[in-house]
Parts: C-alpha cells; sequence; structure tokens
C-alpha cells in the first residue's frame, strides 16, 4: 500500500551565503508548518526511513551535508551506521546523558568517518562540564540565539574557535544577528533570516511491523542468501523499500535492480539495522523495550 512521506529541510548557509548542508526536520502531514513530536526517537526514524525508503539523498541535499537529529537511544543501537558518512552529520542532542557508554558509542561512529555536531548547546558551566568529554570528537557546535545571549554566543566562538570546532548560529532572524555572529567568528548560519522549513513529500510504500519483525526473525538465525530472498520476495513491501533504500545514495554506484545484487551490496547486517530503523519509526522505543526483556538482537556479519 502507497501513502505519501513528510519531512522538511531548512538550509545551512556558509559565511558567503551558499548552502552548505541541510537541517532535516520530522514533518507528518502537508499542511503543518510544524509538527507534534511525542518520541524524539521515533520522528528521527521516520525522517531516516522518509529519506532512505521514499524520496531519495540526491533530491533532499544534492551534494550537501545532511544534518539529523540523534538521540542517545539510536545512538547506542547503531542506527545510524547504514547511513553515508560523507553526506550525513549526527546531530547530539542537548538533553543526552554523557558517560561511557555513549561516548563508546560516538568513538565508533566517529572511527566510521562521521562528523559530529552539538544541538542546541548553550553557553554555560553546566553545558561546558556535562559535554567536555565529547569536544575532541564534534566538528560542529549549533548556538541557538534564542537560548545565548548576544555576550554568550560571542564568548562560544572565543572557546569552540581553540577547540577547532566550527559555530553554526541557529534561528539568525535579522540582518543585525547575522553581522554579529559572523563578526563574531560564526562560520555557518541557520535560520528564518535565510529560508523557513522547505515541505517535501514523495511517495510511500508501507510495510507492516509484523512484516518486519518476520525478516528479523529469520536474520537471527542466519539465512543463507537464498532463503533470504526467497522470503523476502514473499513480502513485496520489504522487498521494494530495499531496493529504494539501496539506490536512495547514487553516488559512485550503479543502480541495483534485483533484491539479490541488494542484499550482497548492503550486507545482512545492515539489512538488519535498516528493518530496525523502519520498527523504530512506526512503534518508537515499545518495540525495543519489549526484546530487551527477552533476546537482543543477533550480530550478523556482513554477507
Amino acid at each position: 500500500m502507497q501513502s505519501l512521506a513528510y519531512l522538511a529541510r531548512q538550509p545551512i548557509l556558509d559565511r558567503e551565503g551558499k548552502i552548505f548542508a541541510y537541517e532535516l526536520l520530522f514533518r507528518d502531514s502537508p499542511s503543518s508548518a510544524t509538527a507534534i513530536i511525542a518520541s524524539d526517537v521515533q520522528a528521527t526514524a521516520q525522517v531516516l526511513e522518509n529519506v532512505l525508503n521514499s524520496i531519495g539523498l540526491e533530491r533532499l541535499v544534492g551534494g550537501n551535508k545532511a544534518f539529523v537529529n540523534c538521540s542517545r537511544e539510536m545512538l547506542l543501537d547503531n542506527l545510524f551506521g547504514l547511513l553515508n558518512p560523507n553526506t550525513f552529520v549526527l546531530e547530539i542532542l542537548e538533553d543526552v546523558t554523557v558517560d561511557r557508554a555513549l561516548i563508546r558509542a560516538i568513538e565508533r561512529y566517529k572511527s566510521r568517518g562521521f562528523e559530529l555536531a552539538l544541538d542546541d548547546f548553550i553557553m554555560n558551566d553546566e553545558f561546558l562540564n556535562r559535554f567536555e568529554p565529547l569536544f575532541k570528537y564534534i566538528s560542529y557546535v549549533k548556538m541557538d540565539l534564542a537560548d545565548n545571549t548576544s555576550k554568550a554566543m560571542t564568548q562560544a566562538a572565543k572557546f569552540f574557535k581553540k577547540k577547532n570546532i566550527k559555530l553554526l548560529a541557529e534561528k539568525v532572524e535579522d540582518e543585525e544577528t547575522f553581522k554579529h555572529c559572523k563578526d563574531a567568528g560564526y562560520e555557518y548560519f541557520q535560520g528564518f533570516f535565510f529560508a523557513k522549513p522547505e515541505l517535501v513529500t514523495g511517495q510511500k510504500i508501507d510495510a507492516t511491523s509484523a512484516a518486519i519483525l518476520q525478516i528479523i526473525q529469520l536474520l537471527h538465525t542466519r539465512p543463507t542468501l537464498e532463503k533470504l530472498c526467497k522470503e523476502l520476495n514473499k513480502q513485496p513491501d520489504i522487498a521494494a523499500n530495499l531496493l529504494q533504500f539501496v539506490n536512495s545514495d547514487v553516488h559512485n554506484k550503479p543502480t541495483i535492480e534485483t533484491v539479490k545484487n541488494a542484499i550482497v551490496w548492503v550486507g545482512m547486517k545492515k539489512i538488519q539495522e535498516w528493518l530496525k530503523l523502519m520498527l523504530y519509526a512506526r512503534i518508537g522505543t515499545i518495540f525495543e523495550l519489549k526484546l530487551n526483556s527477552t533476546q537482543r538482537y543477533a550480530n550478523i556479519d556482513d554477507a
């Protein structure tokens, strides 16, 4: 069954006014300028599912980068591992708990080539102390003008410049603010002064949670390539989504036209991560909490 997929993108500009990246934002209808987010996890999962399965990176960002919000749970569960590290910048949310488990996850992403950003940073002692263990992994800090004074914005520019971390000013709404941040040394800018978020839609092929779970359970058994192909071909909605996914990032690879070639190209481990992402998009953390009480996902070697 087909339906419409929604998300919004807002450009991030450099000092010359050229588009450097887009932030990808959750939307749940074509009429909403904003969206009601009940779960950060589910919202991010739906954004990524719509990017990978319905809209495609080329249409959304072209050759630019894509900033996407990352909750602690999704970072720990490796749900961003299937993304292209040359395109995606992982935004660590401001309410995340920083501990050894999170640092290990961030180290893994950094080792794979991902750039990381701190989102909605507030220039005060509490934020500085809490996020200090992450600074050596961070490429960008996003400073929200609604939560920081003009003085704090200037202090942040001086502080993070010494650490070779680039500053991005969020919610820039007038030329005076833009000029102040630019003079202070900010590298990137985002806000209504430049552009409001733009709604983007695409055709979505819906797959049920039950069907997705069935394939995940099959993957636990470490099936042969032939058996996995056979089962996926029995689930045409999932098979169609898989082909959309493997062809969503068109750089440096041919178009893949068969389920078998898709499995070989992506590998069973990443197919498992992709299916987990789709489950998060449908039922958020509920599925994961139930699964934790009985059985963790098996580690599957790449096909």
